[in-house]
């Protein structure tokens, strides 16, 4: 029969290593219980310092990833509203074109003619006065001044200045086309204007400098809106660049912050197997302990 000092030490030892048992095993089953919850292995930086500091360093670059693509979107608006209006401008100085020359061949009358071109000069001063998101595309700077007047010449101010906008970590494109309000150094609409008059006047001279002023017009559209095509592929570039990086961050940090969910499952079942075994081996030392109190 074992001396009683040293069974009551016995029993010391053994409630002592299952107090300590416990809470550990309480701990873990709790820790893995939370992973299952959130999805997330790391919860606070403790449970892994050098994964926490990566996660979240990861996370910071996603943040910046994700306010290029805003600017990107934003420039992409711009860009695609001003090669619409620099298409529509080519059109319309097209168009003039054909008239001037059915004019000049006595297709139409004269006055018939002049008034479709006057009218082709007022959609111009409109395209020219277009808006995106409330600023004027070709004021440069200036974008809450209207660039030409109703009577057809650019306004009064500075519309030379250059809109830039980062779009990408060290690119930075100019968005705004600053040449389209004139034509070799005259007001689109002048220009228009220019074959109105020529073809009411009906002087071969005047008809032969205004339709060549036209023609400038057409080239002059077409080399700008190429301009803003390039400016365009580089942003689709530039999203297509931001959009992979964030993939790969993204990817990364769930390897780092995510649950691998088998092996948590696994886990979470020897560990909840081995919290029911120190919760038995503690109930029976308390147990021994009473009936030999008893």
């Amino acid at each position: 029969m074992p001396r009683p000092v040293v069974t009551a030490l016995t029993r010391a030892v053994a409630q002592s290593a299952s107090d300590r048992a416990l809470p550990r095993a309480r701990a873990a089953v709790d820790t893995l219980t939370a992973q299952l919850a959130t999805g997330n292995r790391i919860q606070r930086p403790s449970d892994d310092p050098a994964g926490f500091a990566q996660a979240a360093s990861l996370s910071q670059l996603q943040d910046q990833l994700g306010r290029y693509g805003e600017s990107i979107d934003a420039a992409t608006l711009w860009t695609d509203r001003t090669q619409a209006e620099l298409g529509a401008l080519g059109d319309l100085f097209t168009e003039a074109k054909v008239l001037g020359l059915r004019a000049a061949n006595g297709v139409l009358t004269t006055d018939q003619m002049a008034d479709e071109v006057e009218g082709l000069r007022d959609e111009a001063i409109a395209r020219l006065n277009a808006q995106s998101g409330g600023e004027y595309l070709f004021a440069g700077t200036q974008t809450d001044t209207a660039p030409i007047d109703p009577s057809g010449a650019v306004a009064t101010a500075d519309f030379s200045g250059e809109r830039r906008r980062e779009v990408a970590p060290g690119l930075r494109v100019t968005l705004n086309v600053t040449t389209a309000l004139e034509v070799d150094g005259v007001s689109a609409p002048d220009r228009l204007q220019a074959l109105a008059d020529a073809i009411r006047s009906g002087e071969a001279t005047d008809m032969t400098a205004a339709l060549d002023g036209v023609q400038a017009g057409i080239d002059h559209y077409a080399r700008i809106g190429g301009q803003s095509g390039a400016v365009s592929r580089t942003l689709l570039h530039a999203r297509d660049a931001i959009e992979t990086q964030d993939i790969q961050a993204g990817e990364r940090r769930a390897q780092i912050e995510e649950i691998d969910l088998a092996s948590v499952l696994g886990a979470l079942q020897r560990r909840q197997t081995g919290l029911e075994a120190a919760l038995r081996a503690s109930a029976a030392t308390v147990q021994q302990s009473l009936l030999n109190y008893l």
